[in-house]
């Protein structure tokens, strides 16, 4: 009956409970999990708070073994002081120190004064007698221990050591700083032993390393198992002193102690060992079954209302997924655009930050939001005041929160945060403010740059303007002296020109060159010539008006603007006074400078004027000048403007005459002077002018010169002599040399001997005329090579014109020329005067002495041929015997005189 009543009821609850099976089997689950999960939380938790608690413990232990060891180390330090500070105590007075030693420090067993390692003395002194005299050196700890505490200088401690007396303690070692009276410290350290069980009595621990138990300040405490080792040397670390070495395999909480002279590490786990259970934990398992219960008994007692809450459940399902697709959009969004959310609680001022925020602000999350305080530090201490007082405005006129401030980061970067927020009432129903905020560097950056960037650019426009006036003045003046150039010259010369009759009457140009000054400058430098210049420009500006213009137009030549010019009279007298001025010395580094002017004077008067063709009038007169001497003035005049068309017409007639082949060698023959056998000619250079016919080389050579040709004219005559000698040996005329003048400028020619070697010249067949003026005594290298390479082509070198020159005796040891031309201003007077005679034989003399032969030229009459073959000269030349021939007339004179030729 009863069965059947018990099938009856479970039938029942299994029909009302079907519906709501799975979900109450479902929930137990939930519930047990999450029970379990609570439980072993509570066991980590439990395990944690267990391991502070057992690190606390060890650091107040810690904390305590080094007080007690401190405060003894710091004892016997002091007695080591009173010590040095009198070197020289006695026996008495140290027995009394050591005594008041070991009283006021019970750790102390014992207390030693050592001088190089031997013991002299032992405290107390009747335990300790058996110590007097032992040498510490002699053990290899305590000699290492004595070392390492001398050379640091401080006190070292090791052990624990075991005693003769069966006790046990650490060893401390401490060196004697100080000097005695009588140079030597009686001791030199004090040693000390400090009883290890008072030492662990005195930190309040056990020998086994347990903890004595005590009343703590409030604080939870744990019963530790305590083990402590030396590990001063890494490589060789010692058994555990105190407690067991077990205590340091068991995942003990560590400290290192670090002691004078060496480090001990201390070890701790708690008693119970690390796997204990919380004394909750047989609570919190009822507790979870007593969960189970509740939940399930109503989920099976509301069976009916299952489906119903499935169906709900599944509702809330969907939403969930959609909250968490909107959300995980929102962050994508967030983390693209780097937007960080925070909430601020208006009344506890407490924050709330996502990631994004910590990170623009710096800041670990360590899992908790940020305080103020931290916010604040955050800020840059000059945005503080104004980020503050935004928000607070913005509150209370109820506006959007808008502000930017700066964030100084952990590595001392500096980032521009904005921030966007606004009010409104939280879950809670308190007011908070709630905003986004975003890093804006970049574009802080970018506007400070763009704001650089155009004050750069202004700065620039500005110093452009400055360099455009500072290039406009250096374009428009010598560096040096401040004048005016050669362009402001022009445009001043241009304005002249343009001016009209806004012009002044009358303009004056005077073109001023510096004389001697190249000879300033190669004597005494740069400097001095620049000195020159300089002094040369105030003597210009001090002579000439405001209105005037000066300029330096060159090296060392000035122009001259003066509007207004007066008479030609005035201007001489300025000229002269210029000059007078220049002319006196100026003393340049204690060297007294001379230096001349010559000035080229050109005027122009009337209604137009030309001022540049003034300026080439004014050089012209300057050039005029220097021809006259030099250190003078020149007007410019007609007769010298006819002379400048002269000479440029006769210049250009040169160079059309070379490109014709106008110009022409013409032959003067030489006589031997014994028997007037035909020696040799001598080639002069004609020119036949188309207008005017031949012409001599005073007609032409100075303005060849001028233009730079006659080494081309000597090239010429060179070519055309060798031409014209075959023609005469083809006639049966064998001329047995040619004489051919050679000019300075072709003596300096490079390429000379390169195009020598391309003519067929033989040994002594031509010999080359060196006028004398090209100052032989002061030729530079490339003459002197030429001359040697001339010779070595089987050449010939005169020195024509000699005793009008400069040549020297040494400079004819030097060339060792084959002859001498005696010029015709000696030869002319020999007949009548002796003094000539006398010269001309002094010549023939030294000739012959350096084997030189000597030519007589100007011989015009058959008396002068007889006198100066009675003299010794070797050959003669002159209008006695022919008059220079063209090579066609010179071919028939031989031909025609049956000339003989000298051997």
């Amino acid at each position: 009956m009863i069965i059947a009543v018990l099938r009856h009821h479970v039938r029942t609850i299994a029909k009302l409970a079907k519906p709501s099976l799975v979900p109450a089997v479902i929930a137990a689950v939930v519930v047990a999990t999450g029970g379990h999960i609570y439980e072993r939380q509570n066991r980590e938790n439990f395990r944690s708070e267990l391991k502070i608690k057992v690190d606390n413990e060890l650091s107040l232990i810690a904390s305590r073994v080094e007080a007690e060891i401190d405060a003894n180390i710091a004892a016997l330090n002091g007695f080591a002081n009173a010590v040095a500070i009198r070197p020289d105590t006695g026996a008495e007075e140290l027995s009394g120190l050591a005594t008041k030693l070991l009283l006021q420090n019970p750790l102390m067993i014992r207390v030693s004064a050592a001088q190089g390692g031997v013991v002299g003395a032992a405290f107390p002194p009747g335990s300790q007698q058996w110590f007097i005299g032992t040498d510490l050196n002699k053990f290899a700890t305590t000699r290492s221990a004595m070392e390492r505490a001398a050379s640091m200088g401080k006190p070292v401690i090791f052990g624990p050591v075991r005693l003769p007396s069966g006790r046990s303690g650490f060893e401390l070692f401490l060196p004697i700083v100080g000097k005695a009276a009588s140079g030597t410290l009686s001791w030199s350290l004090v040693e000390a032993v400090l009883d290890d069980k008072a030492l662990y009595r005195a930190a309040h621990l056990r020998e086994e390393g347990q903890e004595l138990s005590q009343i703590s300040d409030g604080r939870m405490q744990v019963d530790v198992r305590l083990a402590i080792r030396d590990v001063s040397v890494t490589d060789n670390i010692q058994d555990a002193f105190l407690g067991e070495d077990e205590v340091f395999r068991n995942a003990p909480v560590i400290r290192e102690l670090r002691l004078p002279g060496g480090v001990w590490e201390l070890a701790a786990v708690p008693v119970g060992g690390w796997a204990q259970e919380p004394e909750n934990g047989d609570d919190i398992r009822l507790a979870i079954f007593a969960a189970v219960v509740i939940v399930v008994m109503p989920i099976l007692l509301t069976g009916g209302l299952v489906n119903e809450r499935q169906r709900n459940i599944a509702k809330l399902k969907a939403r969930e997924s959609e909250v968490l697709s909107l959300s995980h959009r929102l962050n994508l969004a967030l983390e693209a655009s780097k937007i960080g959310i925070w909430e601020i609680d208006l009344k506890t001022q407490e924050r709330s930050w996502d990631e994004r925020m910590f990170h623009l602000h710096g800041l670990s999350r360590n899992g908790r939001d940020p305080t103020y305080d931290e916010w604040r530090a955050t800020v840059h201490p000059d945005d503080i005041g104004a980020a503050s007082s935004v928000l607070l405005r913005s509150l209370d006129q109820g506006l959007e929160y808008r502000s930017q401030y700066r964030v100084v980061r952990p590595d001392g970067g500096i980032r521009h945060i904005r921030n966007v927020g606004s009010e409104h009432e939280g879950a809670d129903g308190r007011a908070k403010i709630i905003g986004i905020s975003w890093d804006v560097t970049d574009d802080v950056l970018m506007t400070e740059q763009l704001r650089a960037a155009k004050a750069m650019a202004d700065l620039k426009n500005v110093e452009l303007a400055d360099a455009k006036d500072r290039i406009e003045h250096n374009a428009l003046h010598d560096p040096l002296t401040g004048l005016g150039n050669r362009r402001m010259l022009d445009k001043a010369l241009e304005r002249l020109s343009a001016a009209g009759a806004e012009r002044p009457p009358g303009v004056a140009i005077l073109n001023i060159d510096l004389d001697r000054f190249k000879q300033i400058n190669d004597t005494l430098g740069h400097a001095a010539g620049d000195a020159m210049l300089v002094h040369a420009s105030e003597i210009l500006r001090s002579n000439i008006s405001a209105d005037d213009i000066v300029a330096r137009i060159g090296g060392d030549e000035f122009v001259v603007v003066l509007s207004g010019a007066p008479d030609n009279t005035a201007l001489a007298a300025l000229c002269d006074r210029i000059i007078a001025q220049m002319r006196q010395p100026v003393d340049y580094n204690g060297f007294p400078c001379r230096f001349g002017v010559s000035i080229g004077i050109a005027v122009a008067r009337g209604a137009t004027i030309d001022a540049r063709k003034l300026l080439v009038n004014a050089d012209i007169a300057l050039y005029r000048a220097k021809e006259n001497g030099r250190n003078r003035h020149q007007f410019f005049t007609e007769t010298l403007q006819a002379e400048v068309v002269t000479t440029k017409r006769v210049a250009d007639e040169i160079l059309e005459g070379i490109e014709r082949d106008e110009f022409v060698p013409w032959y003067q023959p030489q006589f031997d002077a014994s028997t007037l056998a035909l020696a040799g000619v001598e080639a002069l250079i004609r020119w036949r002018h188309p207008r005017e016919g031949t012409l001599t080389p005073d007609r032409f050579l100075r303005i060849a010169e001028e233009l730079n040709v006659t080494a081309v004219l000597d090239r010429l005559v060179l070519e055309k002599s060798l031409a014209d000698r075959m023609r005469w040996a083809a006639a049966g005329l064998v001329v047995p040399k040619i004489s051919v003048n050679v000019s300075a400028k072709r003596l300096q020619d490079h390429e000379l001997l390169a195009s020598l070697q391309g003519l067929s010249i033989a040994p002594g067949q031509i010999s080359f005329e060196l006028v004398e003026s090209i100052f032989l005594d002061e030729s530079d290298d490339v003459v002197t090579a030429n001359i040697e390479g001339i010779k070595r082509l089987g050449i010939d070198i005169e020195i024509d014109d000699f005793g009008t020159g400069h040549t020297s005796i040494v400079s004819l040891l030097k060339i060792k020329p084959k002859r001498l031309k005696i010029d015709r201003q000696l030869v002319a007077p020999v007949i009548g005067a002796r003094r000539e005679q006398a010269l001309v034989r002094s010549i023939i003399d030294i000739g012959r002495s350096l084997g030189i032969e000597t030519v007589a030229e100007g011989v015009e009459t058959m008396a002068h041929a007889e006198m100066l073959g009675i003299l010794g000269c070797d050959l003669l030349q002159g209008y006695a015997f022919s008059r220079p021939l063209s090579s066609g007339d010179f071919l028939a004179f031989a031909t025609a005189k049956g000339l003989r030729m000298a051997s």
